[in-house]
């Protein structure tokens, strides 16, 4: 069994594809980048979960209900401009 560790991540569709999957989101933070702020979304998942995952969106293969994967995108990029 893989313990629970944090990931971090910028890429708002990759986050939106975390949280409409139930991944916990834990937290977010504003870093700089090339001198320009930036919004990071923390998840507390499983490093077993956290390739599964990684390997299903960024291949392609990644399925999600449209609508959970709509609102939970329109959710993190309203946090992006607080």
């Amino acid at each position: 069994m893989s313990s629970n560790s944090l990931y971090r991540t910028s890429d708002l569709y990759f986050a939106s594809y975390l949280s409409s999957t139930d991944i916990e989101m834990v937290a977010t933070e504003q870093e700089m980048d090339k001198g320009r702020k930036k919004l990071v979304f923390i998840f507390k998942i499983s490093d077993a979960d956290k390739e599964r995952c990684r390997t299903l969106f960024f291949g392609g293969a990644g399925t999600v209900k449209v609508r959970r994967f709509v609102d939970a995108l329109k959710s993190l990029k309203e946090m992006t401009y607080i």
